[in-house]
Order: C-alpha cells, then sequence, then structure tokens
C-alpha cells in the first residue's frame, strides 16, 4: 500500500542541518539561567561559563545525551487508554481556551467560563480527539485571582482524556501538580507512575532557557510526565531572517530540553516540537499561520525523526477568524504537513485569528479536514482484490458494477471517503447545511447530550481542591 508522504529536505539536508546544529551548540552555545544546571552540565562535560550561563556542547556529548532519550513517550487519562506516542502513531489534541473565542457568526470576543465548558464537552465527545489543552488565559466574567483557577475546575470536571498543561509560572505549574495528585488518588491512581499530564516548557529565542521553565521541566521529571516545549522563532526578530537560518534555530532550541532533561533524568521523554513564525518586516507584527508553517513544520517533522524523538506541534490554524476559503486552505495546507509528515501529537486542534483565537466551530471542522488529510495520506490498497481486475473481468464490456461482489464487499467499508463533518452531498440534497452550519450544529448537540464522564468522587474532590483554593486567595486578599 502506497502512502502521501511529505519532505522539504534531502537526505544529505537533513545532515546538513544537523551539522549545523552542533556546530551552533559547540561554537555559540546557549544560555541557562539556573545554577544547579550549570553545574550539571559542567560535570558532564560540557564548557560552562558560570558569569555568563553560557554552555556548549561538544558534538559527541550531544550525540550521547540525544541518545538517552526515548523514541516512544506513554500518555494517558481518566478513561485509562494508553497513547504510545512516536513511530507512526498520531494523536490529536484538541484547544479548550485561549485569549478570543469566535461565536457562531460573530466575530472575535473574550472567553467566558461557559466557553470553557463547552469547548472540554466538545472536545471529550469527539472520538477524533485524544488530549486537550487548556492555555492559561482568564474569562471575562470571573474576576481575577479566580478566573483561572475557575477554568481549571471546570475543564477538570469535564475531561477523562489527557491534559496537557502550559504552566506559565512555576507556581501555576504546583498548582496543576497539586490538583492532579488529588485527581489520581480519587480515581485510585499513582500519581507518580501515571502519565496524566505532559507539561510544557518556554525556550525564549534566541538560545535561552531561564531557571523558572528549568524548575517547570524538573517537577515534570519528578513524576512520568513528558514534556513539551515551546520554540517559537520569530523570523527576521528573534531568529534569521531567512528560511532555513530560522529552521536551524527552532532545532537547536528544540534540542534544548532534551538534553537538559537527559543531564537529570536519562531516559525522560521529551518531545521535538518547533513552531516558528514570521515578522511582517512593515509592521512588526507576529504572522504564525502564514504559508511558511507548512515548511516549518515539514522541516521540524523530519529533524524530530532524524533523532528518533516523539514529534508534536500544532495542528491546523489560519491567520483569519472568518470560516471562509483561507481558513479551510491554510488549515488543510498545515494538516497535510502534520498528517503526511509523520507527526505524532497534532496539537491545537480548533485554533484559528493567527493562534490567538479558536471557536467551538473551529474544533469540529478542523475535525472534517483531519478526516479528509487522514484519508488523503493513507493512499490506496493495491492487493488482489482492491485493484479490481476481478470485478472488471467479471462484469465485462458495458456493464455495472452496482451488484458486483466487489461492490458489496466494500460497500460499507472506509474504502472510500466519508466524514460527518463535511457536506458530501455533491449539490444533490436540496438545502443541505454547508460546514460551518453543520459544525454549529453538531457543537450544539453534543453539549446537550452530554452525560457527565468524570466519576463523581473525582468530581468532589475536584471541587474542594479548588474551594480551599478560593478560600486562601480570600485571605490573601484580606491581608494584602
Amino acid at each position: 500500500m502506497g502512502k502521501l508522504e511529505l519532505k522539504v529536505l534531502s537526505d544529505n539536508e537533513i545532515e546538513l542541518l544537523n551539522k549545523r546544529t552542533l556546530d551552533v551548540l559547540d561554537k555559540v552555545g546557549f544560555r541557562i539561567g539556573h545554577d544547579e544546571a550549570l553545574r550539571k552540565f559542567a560535570k558532564v562535560g560540557a564548557r560552562v561559563d558560570e558569569a555568563s550561563g553560557n554552555v556548549r556542547l561538544a558534538p559527541g556529548l550531544v550525540k550521547e545525551l540525544l541518545d538517552l532519550a526515548p523514541s516512544i513517550a506513554f500518555e494517558t487519562g481518566l478513561n485509562g487508554k494508553i497513547l504510545e506516542v512516536g513511530g507512526d502513531n498520531r494523536y490529536y489534541l484538541s484547544l479548550i481556551l485561549d485569549p478570543f473565542v469566535i461565536g457562531y457568526n460573530s466575530g472575535p470576543r473574550r472567553p467566558i467560563l461557559e466557553d470553557v465548558r463547552r469547548h472540554t464537552i466538545i472536545g471529550e465527545s469527539l472520538d477524533k480527539i485524544n488530549a486537550m489543552m487548556r492555555m492559561q488565559f482568564p474569562v471575562a466574567d470571573i474576576p481575577e485571582p479566580d478566573s483561572c483557577y475557575k477554568t481549571m475546575e471546570v475543564f477538570l470536571s469535564h475531561t477523562t482524556k489527557h491534559t496537557a498543561i502550559y504552566p506559565t509560572s512555576e507556581e501555576n505549574c504546583k498548582d496543576w501538580m497539586d490538583v492532579m495528585a488529588v485527581i489520581a488518588t480519587a480515581a485510585g491512581l499513582d500519581v507518580e507512575k501515571t502519565p496524566l499530564m505532559t507539561v510544557a516548557m518556554a525556550v525564549t529565542s534566541p538560545l535561552q532557557v531561564h531557571g523558572p521553565n528549568i524548575e517547570i521541566m524538573k517537577m515534570a521529571m519528578q513524576r512520568c510526565y513528558p514534556i513539551v516545549s515551546t520554540v517559537c522563532p520569530m523570523a527576521g526578530t528573534t531568529s534569521p531572517y531567512s528560511l532555513a537560518g530560522t529552521a536551524l534555530l527552532a532545532n537547536v532550541e528544540a534540542l534544548l530540553p532534551v538534553l537538559i532533561a537527559q543531564i537529570y533524568k536519562p531516559g525522560h521523554p521529551v518531545f521535538h516540537t518547533i513552531a516558528p513564525s514570521v515578522t511582517d518586516m512593515k509592521t512588526g507584527h507576529d504572522l504564525y499561520y502564514r504559508a511558511e508553517k507548512m515548511i516549518f513544520k515539514t522541516v521540524g517533522i523530519q529533524m524530530g525523526k532524524f533523532y528518533n524523538l516523539p514529534v508534536s506541534g500544532e495542528a491546523g490554524g489560519t491567520l483569519t477568524y472568518r470560516p471562509d476559503v483561507q481558513n479551510g486552505a491554510e488549515s488543510t495546507a498545515y494538516l497535510m504537513a502534520s498528517i503526511a509528515g509523520g507527526q505524532n501529537i497534532i496539537g491545537g486542534v480548533g485554533s484559528c485569528y493567527n493562534a490567538n483565537g479558536m471557536s467551538a466551530e473551529q474544533i469540529i471542522m478542523q475535525c472534517g479536514l483531519i478526516d479528509m488529510v487522514d484519508f488523503v495520506s493513507r493512499g490506496i490498497t493495491t492487493d488482489a482484490k482492491h485493484i479490481g481486475f476481478e470485478a472488471i473481468e467479471r462484469v465485462g464490456v458495458g456493464g455495472n458494477f452496482l451488484t458486483d461482489e466487489l461492490t458489496l464487499d466494500l460497500l460499507r467499508s472506509d474504502e472510500f471517503f466519508e466524514s460527518p463533518f463535511l457536506d458530501l452531498s455533491g449539490g444533490h440534497c436540496e438545502n443541505s447545511p454547508g460546514m460551518y452550519e453543520i459544525a454549529h450544529n453538531k457543537a450544539e448537540e453534543l453539549c446537550a447530550n452530554y452525560t457527565p464522564t468524570v466519576p463523581g468522587d473525582v468530581r468532589e474532590a475536584i471541587q474542594q481542591f479548588f474551594y480551599d483554593k478560593y478560600q486562601n486567595e480570600q485571605a490573601k486578599a484580606i491581608r494584602n
């Protein structure tokens, strides 16, 4: 069976990018704002300047550390489903909260708590979605400091799937660790050995890792939580103003969390992840979902596979918030790069508006596009049955295949494309709804028919945890 493959780099170009990556690590190095990490790098043979925090690694040392990193990462949730991330496996991760939410037939607005509930229910209800990510943003209808806590509570009370967290501080990461321990205890799970979360940490371009982010990594490593990095160099401002130059810097930065993790806990899983963008040199704006994204994503996947690491990255996305042709074209192109390239975790399903917005409808529309790109990428089966020679021989010249045995055998199979999220009527069904309307109706249906999936005792434990948090915050406010 042949399948669609997407590549940007030749084998020679992969070797060149790797060589230049090793040159950067050896001759330029990277800066770490964490004394303990500096000492650990010095102990394994890195060249460390303690005054500046600069670390340089010889190519041989880089290889030794990368060889310690596993090619497979395991994830799970309260639902007990094991995600084996790596190799040819592919999983989808839905977005739950962003700075803006796009209402049905309306423009961007600030999110409210009900958006968090609805988006979590939709992600929990869609079979295509394997995990969810609740970004750390407040909602407009709940005042700080309770806003982020309330969104955490509502999110965790409605999902049994794996959770990816994007902590904004050590304190925020500790909150996630604490609540997950409460959930694990209530569910009868060993929190130390059950990878219920993936933990994100940031690399600051160019070539810097700050101390708080190493502390966040350490919390993940104290348990068995995989680490995913946010590597987001911007061409022209925080990375070279060339496609290859930005790809090189991003690849170096993608390896930094892998290398750091191996000096702390050899064998701890870290994803290879890059997410470059382009600076609009006329305005200074950061443009995240331009056409270059398809190239950067494909390069990132190829390099992650070269290092034999699990690969994570964005799903579809678009610069616009409108459910229009540009949205569909950009989302499909970037999904094609992810799926045909072989990305293992395809994250942020539902993203739009230059990675600052999302909507319930966008989640479902992108699920339809995923169905389509999945189908196209898998290729065709050309064995003796599927090649159809015997069917042609049976029917002969001038006949038809409506009742041929091959038709009857494959009629209800997945041989041809189907998706409940697209209009496949071809104009033959009067007043058939369009993709946007289908997505809206599906979102309404899922939310209306939702039955709680989180066990009652777990929900009670979550509610008690956050009740105590709200009481503590009120006490702090009174003291101040």
